[in-house]
C-alpha cells in the first residue's frame, strides 16, 4: 500500500491511497475462499471450485466487501502510518477499482489542530468572590417566615397576600358550562408571582360569595401542553378570603424550623451556607476565566466539520422535542457556544497532556466509594445516579486537570458585594 498526503488548508488534509493489484487480490482471494467453505456449488467437489466461477457468481457481494472492508481499513491504516488524527470520518473524493487494477482511494479528511501551549506557570488569575450581605440572610429568614404562615379567614374584600379558595367551571363565551364540566376546588393567593394576571386581577378586591367571569389568555410557554397559547373562559365563585398571619422572626420560628437551634444559631447555619454556595459559584467563575486566559494565549483554529456535525445534533435534537430552532439561530445563538465547548475540551485535554493526567479505573472507583461513604448510600445507587462512566471519567479529568492549573497559577481573591447588596441601595 503506498500513500500520499496533500495539504489542502490548515486543518484539511486529502489523502490518496493507493493499493497494488497483489493486494486487492490477496482480499478477494480471503472472500473466495470464504464462500467455499459457507455454500455448496452443485456440480463441484467440496473445496474444488473454481475462483473465477465464485467470482462471477457473488461479483456484486464482492465489490461490496470491497467498498466497505478494504477501503475503510486502507484509509484507517494509511491515516495511522501518515499520522493523521482525524476530526471526523472524512469525505470520499473518488474511487478507483477495476478488476486486475490498482485500487486508487482519494479521501478528504479535517483534522485536530495542534496546540502548543504557551507557559502558563505564574500566570495571574483574580477570583471573584460575593461577600454574604446581611440581607441575604435577613431574605432567607423572610422566605422561611412566609412558609410558615397561617391563612386565617376575614370579612372583607381581598387584599394582595390573601389566599382565596374558590371554585373554577370552565364556560363558554356566554358562561354556559362547557360540555360535562363541574366546578372544581383551588386556592390561590392574590400578587403571587407564579398567578396568571386574570386571575390575579378577578381576585384582587373580591368578597366572599363573589362571582366572577374570567378571560384567560395562556402564554405560549405555559407548563400545561393542553392550555399553552390558548384562551379559555371561566366562572369563578370565592368561597372564602383568608388573611396571611406571619409569624414572629424570634426563637420560636427558628425552633420550628430546626429544633437544635435558637435564631442566632440559624442566621449563622444560613450564613455558612451561602458562603459555601458562593464559594462553589466562585470556582466555577475561575475556571471558566482560566479557560478564557489559555484560550486567549493560545489561539487555534477548529474542524468546520465537527462544529457543523453539532450544530446539526442540536436541531435533530430540538426537533425531536418539538421546538422551532431556525437555521440562522443554530448559527448565530448555538454556534459561538458550540465552539466554546470544542475549544475548552481540546485546550483542557492539552494541559492534561502537559501534566501527564490520567484516569484509571482504581480513580473512578475510589471516588464512587467516597461517595458513597459521603452520603451514606450503596455504591450501586451512586452509579446509578452518575448514568455513564465515561462521562464521570471526563468529568474527574477535568476536575484534575483545574487543581493541577490552579497549584501553577497565581490567584489572587477579591472581595465583590452580593447583588443582595446593591439591591438594597
Amino acid at each position: 500500500m503506498k500513500s500520499e498526503v496533500r495539504e489542502v488548508g490548515p486543518l484539511k488534509r486529502e489523502l490518496e491511497v493507493v493499493l497494488e493489484v497483489e493486494e486487492v487480490r490477496a482480499f478477494i482471494d480471503s472472500l473466495v475462499a470464504s464462500f467455499r467453505t459457507r455454500y455448496n456449488f452443485p456440480g463441484f467437489r467440496p473445496g474444488k471450485v473454481p475462483a473465477k466461477h465464485i467470482i462471477s457468481k457473488f461479483h456484486e457481494e464482492i465489490d461490496k466487501s470491497v467498498v466497505e472492508e478494504l477501503v475503510p481499513d486502507s484509509i484507517r491504516r494509511a491515516m495511522m502510518e501518515n499520522k493523521i488524527h482525524p476530526a471526523g470520518p472524512g469525505e470520499l473524493i473518488s474511487l478507483k477499482y477495476e478488476p486486475d487494477q490498482p485500487l486508487v482511494i482519494q479521501v478528504a479528511v479535517e483534522i485536530w489542530p495542534e496546540i502548543e501551549l504557551a507557559n502558563y506557570d505564574g500566570m495571574e488569575i483574580e477570583q471573584a468572590i460575593e461577600e454574604t450581605d446581611g440581607s441575604e440572610i435577613d431574605q432567607q429568614i423572610a422566605w422561611m417566615q412566609d412558609r410558615l404562615a397561617e391563612f386565617n379567614p376575614v370579612e372583607r374584600a381581598a387584599a394582595k397576600g390573601d389566599a382565596l379558595d374558590i371554585e373554577l367551571l370552565a364556560v363558554d363565551e356566554n358562561g354556559e358550562a362547557l360540555g360535562q364540566a363541574k366546578p372544581e376546588p383551588a386556592s390561590i393567593e392574590v400578587g403571587a408571582q407564579n398567578l396568571l394576571r386574570e386571575f390575579d386581577e378577578a381576585a384582587l378586591g373580591a368578597e366572599v360569595g363573589a362571582e366572577k367571569m374570567i378571560e384567560v389568555a395562556y402564554p405560549d410557554d405555559f407548563s400545561n401542553e393542553e392550555l399553552k397559547g390558548q384562551t379559555r373562559h371561566y366562572r369563578m365563585n370565592v368561597k372564602s378570603v383568608r388573611e396571611k398571619v406571619l409569624p414572629p422572626v424570634d426563637d420560636e420560628l427558628a425552633r420550628k424550623i430546626d429544633p437544635s437551634l435558637d435564631l442566632d444559631g440559624l442566621k449563622a447555619k444560613i450564613s455558612l451556607r451561602l458562603e459555601s454556595e458562593k464559594r462553589m459559584a466562585s470556582r466555577q467563575r475561575l475556571e471558566q476565566t482560566i479557560v478564557d486566559r489559555l484560550l486567549h494565549e493560545n489561539p487555534f483554529d477548529l474542524p468546520t466539520s465537527t462544529v457543523d456535525l453539532a450544530l446539526k445534533r442540536l436541531g435533530e435534537k430540538a426537533k425531536e422535542e418539538k421546538k422551532e430552532v431556525s437555521p440562522e439561530d443554530l448559527d448565530k445563538v448555538y454556534r459561538p457556544h458550540v465552539e466554546r465547548a470544542h475549544r475548552r475540551e481540546l485546550i483542557l485535554a492539552k494541559v492534561g497532556e502537559r501534566e501527564k493526567i490520567a484516569i484509571t479505573q482504581k480513580d473512578i472507583d475510589d471516588e464512587i466509594g467516597k461517595m458513597a461513604e459521603n452520603e451514606k448510600r450503596t455504591t450501586e445507587e451512586v452509579l446509578k445516579d452518575i448514568g455513564e462512566i465515561d462521562r464521570f471519567r471526563d468529568f474527574l479529568f477535568e476536575r484534575r486537570v483545574f487543581e493541577a492549573l490552579i497549584g501553577k497559577l497565581k490567584i489572587s481573591e477579591v472581595k465583590i458585594p452580593s447583588p443582595a447588596a446593591d439591591s438594597q441601595e
